[in-house]
Parts: structure tokens; C-alpha cells; sequence
């Protein structure tokens, strides 16, 4: 679909607006580190089908994928009328497949589940063989630039106050031996030589203390001293910062994705244990600006790294405390180590910060498609949860995420919200078909499992169903539903769910409009894409960094439409 001539027009101003900051602020830092060689913990499964077929599923249609591992279920549950979705898929034709693969959450595999971070925090032995680059690198440009001048210029003082003659005649002969000769020959080649080095580390040295200067003055390191906001010298962003003022009211953006999955670029260990590392404020606080001009709300995924409160400060710099609210989240792994730390954060979140603040509380993601903990150990984790928090009259519901097909009655029972992973490509759906799909199997499967569809905490009235992910990645190759083949069951690459920009729009003008019309609350995978996740990469799939509606330089993904939905709108998360 053709663009109108003044998005094209707004967005190469945004684009620019962007660029502007990354030359202020730096593109994005470089990915998380790996794990250091000797943290053996095994890395995460990457599109791994745990869970063996135990029957084999009925016919499916034309565009659905043509084997699946889960057990069918039961039919009889249809979509509701006003689905707005169109034809909906029998349940006999749902395909689970897709939650077989890797873990949508943006915590699965980022550093938190290779290794325990505590031994990193609290062992100070861990080497690692890669450190960020230094945020202040271009200005420390300008200023090792002039100690290299400075150190020149001392060597050809050295050099200068030196006599050429006496030191190898000390006799005054005018005569010289064969020998001394030679050596006085060689002294003068090794003179010339150190002077044409020195020259040449003085001269790059007033070159690069030149061009330092210049980028520094233009404000191209982020250690520069705080300026008046909207300056580009740097400093603080804040809802009146010249650069802020740029991103906003960008007319190809809608608000009406209920909440984004987001986790701030260097948000995970190791990142944030190492000088200079973790996730930095004002690429938050841009983050947030372009972020809530598409959703009253963001879901995060962990505590670690400060993230939430990076958040929650973007916000207020913003001045968005009313219209932008935040889902926290509490990653849980087999360690209690980890999974105390994090819960432990939450409660500092909950003493120090407004409660409306928050939309409510996510302990732990896709815990028992990971094999974390089993349901048992993680309804009584939510319960006490749940308990502490009556204690302290906090008034926020209390909910775990997991794939849509591991949610049962019992799952159900332990959480306030039945919030569950739904992912259509997973299931090697047609873009075209995707939407019923989603919404089919989400009737079919999860919604049952709460009589009520609201209910209250309080003052809080919040829904007890939220489909926590659902997207479409924009590249990276296609998914046929097929766990035992290495192409997934795909025989060209055409074939099933193709991840590409115009399937994201299929499925984003199919989906988020009927969400907007049959009360479907959802939360959109992902805001940006994640780079680190090329180490996931197949032969086949080439996928996972590429969910983001934004590529990793915060680029608008060109080619994306955000569907409008004739103007309706989300102003809260619920």
C-alpha cells in the first residue's frame, strides 16, 4: 500500500530527527557480552520440540501447517460472532506447534538463563573478553588526541636538545675508525626514522585533537556536561529537549496497541556489572517518546539493571505519569538466587514508587514451557506475592505469562490474569488466515479458563485474559509448523508463515483493529529488534532478532503501516 506524500515527508523528518540523536547520544551500544567460557550452565533451547505427539491431529486447511507435536484438543468452542476477524478456524485445526519454539519473551536466552548472574555480582573473577564501548568515546577522542600531541611534542624536545657530534668523540679526533663510523651511519637512519614516527603520531595527534573538538562541540559524546534542554550538546532529555520535541506526534503512528514488549538495550546481566555498561537514560526516555505514541503501556520482562526505574524516570522527564503506565516484570529461572533478587527488586519498586505507576505485576515468563519451575512451585510464588501485597494495600493484579497452550485450570486458578503467548507464525499460519487463527485458539483455549471477565482489586478493575505476545517477524526466512524437519516442513520459501514486512501489515490491519472491536486486551512483540539474537540463527532460521516494529537503531521499520482503525484509539491499558 502506498503511503500518503505527507507521511513519506514526516517520516524522513523523524528518520532525521533519529539520526540527529544517535550522532549526539551514540547509535545503540553493542550487544550484552557473552557469558564468560567457564559459566557451564547449557544455553537455552532455540526452536526446540520438547514435548513428544502423542496423536496426530485432524485434517487441517490449505494454509495451515501440516504437522504439529501437541495433542489435539477438544472441539467445540467457536469464536464469537463479533470476532471481526472472519472466518475462525475449527479447534480441530488449530495447530500448538508454535510454542515449541524458542521463547517469545525477550528474557529467554538474554544472558539471564546461560549462567547465573549472581556468581558475576558477587565473585568479582569473571574476565570478560569484551567491554562496551566507552559512551564518552568521542569525546576521549579529543582529549587522547591531545596527549598523544603532548607526548610528541616531549619526544622531539628530547630528541632536539641532544648534540650530534661529541658523544662519539670524545677526543676531538677528526678521523673516525671504520666501526664508528658505521655506528654513527646507523644512529642518524635510527634518528630519522623516530623523527618521522614522532612526526607522524604529532600530526594524527592535532588532526584527531581537531576533528575531537569538533564532534564534541557538536555533542557527540554522551559524557558531555548537562545543557538547557533541546540543546544538542547534550545532557538530560526531557519532554522539552529540541530532540524529544522531533520524534513526537509522528502522523504514521496510532495508538492502539493496548501495551508494547519492550526491554531497554542492555538491560540483562552481564551488561550492567561491567564499567560503563548497562542500559542508558536518555536512550530510554527516546525509547518511551516513541513508544507511547503507539501504546499506553509497556510490559518489561525483569527487574535487573535498574530498568524499571529507567523507565518510570523516562516517564517523568516526559511528563506522561497519567497516560503511560508500566507492566513490571519479574524474571523467574531454577535459580532462587536469581528469582529472590528479582522479586526483591520489585518490592523496592512497589516502596519507592507510586502504585499507579504500574498496571500490575508479571512474575515470571513462559516458567513452565522452560522447565523452570514446575505449576505447583509457581502458583505458590504468585500466592505469596499476592499475599505480601494485600499486606501492603497494593492494589495491582498479580499474573505469571506462558504459552497459550500450557495454561490450564490450575495455572489459572494461581493468577489473577491469564496472560498467554500466542504466536500465529509459530503455527506456520498464512499471514492472511493468521488472525483468525490467533483469535480462534485464544477463544478456544485460554479464555474459558476465566469465568469472570474482569475483576477487581480495590479501586482496580483489570481483565483476567491478556494475550502477553503476539506478533510477526519482518525478515528471517518461514515457519511450517513441522517440529521433526530442519526447515520446519517448509519445501519452498514461500511456503507457510513468511516473515516479511508485508505480512506484518497483513497481519497487523487483520489483528489489532478486530482486538480493538471484540475487547481483546494484547500486548504487541516487540518494539525493537534484538540483535544478539543472531546467535540463535539457522540454516533456516534466521528470524528471532527481527520482531520489532523498530529496528535496532530505533529506525521505524520502512514499509510498516500501523493501522489507524478508523481513528479508535487505546488511552489505557485497560
Amino acid at each position: 500500500m502506498m503511503s500518503m506524500p505527507s507521511h513519506d515527508v514526516h517520516r524522513q523528518g523523524s528518520a532525521q530527527a533519529l539520526r540527529d540523536i544517535d550522532n549526539l547520544y551514540g547509535s545503540r551500544l553493542p550487544e550484552p557480552p557473552p557469558p564468560p567460557p567457564h559459566l557451564s550452565n547449557p544455553a537455552p533451547p532455540v526452536h526446540q520440540h520438547s514435548y513428544s505427539s502423542s496423536s496426530s491431529l485432524a485434517p487441517l486447511t490449505a494454509h495451515q501447517a501440516i504437522g504439529y507435536s501437541t495433542p489435539p484438543r477438544s472441539p467445540g468452542h467457536t469464536s464469537h460472532s463479533n470476532s471481526g476477524y472472519g472466518p475462525a478456524a475449527s479447534n480441530t485445526a488449530l495447530a500448538a506447534g508454535y510454542q515449541q519454539h524458542m521463547s517469545r519473551g525477550s528474557h529467554y536466552g538474554d544472558a539471564y538463563d546461560d549462567f547465573d548472574p549472581s556468581n558475576i555480582a558477587d565473585d568479582g573473577e569473571d574476565d570478560f573478553e569484551h567491554v562496551p564501548q566507552n559512551r564518552n568515546g568521542r569525546r576521549a577522542l579529543g582529549a587522547g588526541a591531545g596527549a598523544a600531541t603532548g607526548a610528541g611534542a616531549g619526544m622531539l624536545g628530547t630528541m632536539g636538545s641532544g648534540s650530534s657530534g661529541g658523544n662519539y668523540d670524545p677526543v676531538g679526533q677528526t678521523e673516525k675508525s671504520e666501526w664508528l663510523r658505521k655506528q654513527s651511519t646507523r644512529q642518524k637512519r635510527l634518528r630519522w626514522m623516530i623523527g618521522a614516527l614522532v612526526l607522524f603520531l604529532v600530526v594524527g595527534g592535532i588532526v584527531g585533537g581537531v576533528v575531537g573538538g569538533i564532534l564534541a562541540n557538536r555533542g557527540g559524546g554522551g559524557g558531555s556536561s548537562p545543557s538547557a534542554p533541546g540543546s544538542s550538546s547534550g545532557g538530560d532529555l526531557t519532554i522539552n529537549s529540541a530532540e524529544i520535541k522531533a520524534l513526537m506526534n509522528n502522523k504514521d503512528f496510532h495508538k492502539v496497541f493496548p501495551a508494547v514488549d519492550y526491554t531497554p538495550f542492555h538491560a540483562q546481566y552481564p551488561a550492567c556489572d561491567i564499567k560503563n555498561g548497562g542500559p542508558d537514560q536518555n536512550n530510554v526516555t527516546i525509547d518511551i517518546a516513541l513508544l507511547s505514541q503507539l501504546a499506553p503501556a509497556v510490559r518489561l520482562y525483569g527487574t535487573d539493571c535498574n530498568q524499571t526505574e529507567l523507565v518510570l524516570e523516562a516517564i517523568s522527564r516526559l511528563e506522561m505519569q497519567d497516560t503511560m503506565k508500566v507492566w513490571i516484570g519479574v524474571y523467574l529461572d531454577g535459580n532462587s538466587t536469581t528469582n529472590d533478587r528479582q522479586i526483591a527488586h520489585m518490592w523496592d519498586l512497589l516502596d519507592n514508587y507510586p502504585h499507579d505507576s504500574f498496571a500490575g505485576l508479571i512474575v515470571g515468563n513462559e516458567v513452565l514451557y522452560s522447565k523452570y519451575m514446575t505449576a505447583s512451585e509457581l502458583g505458590d510464588t504468585l500466592e505469596e506475592i499476592r499475599k505480601n501485597a494485600t499486606a501492603k494495600g497494593i492494589n495491582l493484579p498479580v499474573a505469571t505469562a506462558d504459552l497459550g497452550d500450557n495454561w490450564d485450570t490450575a495455572l489459572a486458578a494461581t493468577s489473577d490474569i491469564v496472560m498467554a503467548n500466542i504466536h500465529p507464525f509459530f503455527a506456520g499460519t498464512v499471514a492472511e488466515d493468521s488472525a483468525s487463527w490467533a483469535y480462534t485458539f485464544w477463544q478456544g483455549k485460554d479464555v474459558p479458563l476465566k469465568t469472570a471477565e474482569t475483576n477487581t482489586i480495590g479501586s482496580v478493575t483489570y481483565p483476567t485474559q491478556i494475550i502477553a505476545e503476539i506478533g510477526w517477524p519482518t525478515e528471517g526466512g518461514n515457519d511450517c509448523g513441522v517440529a521433526t524437519d530442519d526447515a520446519f516442513g517448509c519445501k519452498s520459501d514461500t511456503d507457510g508463515a513468511v516473515a516479511s514486512i508485508d505480512n506484518l501489515n497483513i497481519f497487523l490491519d487483520e489483528w489489532v483493529c478486530g482486538a480493538l472491536n471484540n475487547g481483546t486486551t494484547f500486548f504487541w512483540f516487540s518494539a525493537f529488534d534484538e540483535p544478539w539474537k543472531h546467535q540463535f540463527d539457522t540454516a533456516h532460521n534466521k528470524w528471532e532478532p527481527f520482531w520489532g516494529l523498530f529496528d535496532e537503531d530505533r529506525n521505524f521499520k520502512d514499509g510498516v503501516k500501523i493501522p489507524d482503525c478508523g481513528g479508535k484509539t487505546v488511552d489505557k491499558p485497560y
